[in-house]
């Protein structure tokens, strides 16, 4: 098995994918629209270690070295690294509800 796929994931590849993992009813009946935005975010990060890592490697872009130095949650490198990758996730989330929210703001 050939773990190391190459993806390159991006900020933009990534919201494209929070995009496909949002379900728009869900969010604008949602009681905590902000609790529903970090169940996609959480959704979304790799769970295997192994996928983890391979995520983080070819990630392209800015936040690159942020990924693998911020000290966030965890006491392990993987479990700080699995919360870095969540924070990026949930800001590339919300990112993508104020978008939404500006839009329908724009149609009223």
């Amino acid at each position: 098995m050939d773990i190391c796929e190459n993806r390159g994931a991006t900020r933009w590849s990534m919201t494209e994918e929070v995009k496909d993992n949002i379900d728009i009813e869900t969010l604008k009946n949602a009681q905590y629209p902000e609790d529903y935005i970090n169940e996609v975010a959480d959704s979304l990060v790799p769970v295997y270690n192994a996928e983890l890592i391979d995520f983080a490697s070819h990630y392209n872009g800015e936040e690159y070295w942020s990924l693998w130095n911020e000290e966030n949650f965890g006491e392990t490198p993987l479990d700080m690294l699995r919360s870095n990758v969540f924070a990026l996730y949930q800001q590339v989330a919300f990112e993508v509800w104020e978008d939404y929210k500006q839009t329908l703001e724009e149609e009223e």
